[in-house]
């Protein structure tokens, strides 16, 4: 009898410690996790030139250039000259080989580049107005949400005059452009 009782005792001794050794060795702590993603925007342009076919008394177009934008917000695509002139701004000028030609007289188109876009999906289109100048952009598209390869389509129109000049040797009429894409 005295040993079924040191057994019951023993088996209790190891039934209470069982129990209690977990809540006496548990050692807890929580932790969370966080973040916010930062605005993303970012665009491509299809092609670094856009080809124009010039004809006196007309009015060459291209919708060679699309824009391709990726958002995760509320988005603005504008556009400015980027020329880096101080006179004819907004208008296509006499570019030689590598730089824009001041002289003799900064030859300009007498008509300004126009440009257009497409209303898309979340995307719209702002008014721009002729000409575009380097200090005040312009607003070609506004998004109202997050777009992911969004496809902007662009117009460039350019009436030619008849009596504007025809340039000689290498010399072609031309606009550089900035678009530029800021989350909103």
């Amino acid at each position: 009898m005295k040993t079924n009782k040191l057994i019951l005792i023993g088996i209790l001794i190891i039934a209470f410690a069982a129990m209690v050794a977990p809540v006496l060795a548990a050692n807890t702590g929580t932790t969370y996790v966080s973040g916010n993603p930062s605005k993303y925007v970012a665009i491509t342009l299809s092609s670094g030139t856009v080809p124009l076919t010039l004809t006196p008394g007309g009015s060459a177009t291209s919708s060679a250039l699309t824009i391709t934008a990726d958002s995760n917000a509320k988005f603005t695509i504008t556009v400015n000259d980027n020329t880096g002139r101080a006179l004819g701004q907004g208008y296509m000028g006499n570019y030689t080989t590598s730089a824009y030609e001041a002289s003799p007289t900064n030859t300009t188109l007498a008509s300004p580049l126009q440009l257009s876009g497409t209303t898309t999906g979340t995307t719209t289109v702002g008014t721009i107005t002729p000409p575009i100048l380097a200090a005040t952009p312009q607003t070609l598209y506004t998004g109202t949400k997050w777009v992911s390869s969004q496809s902007l389509p662009t117009l460039f129109t350019q009436p030619v005059a008849l009596n504007d000049p025809f340039l000689p040797g290498s010399s072609v009429y031309r606009m550089d452009m900035m678009f530029t894409i800021t989350a909103v």
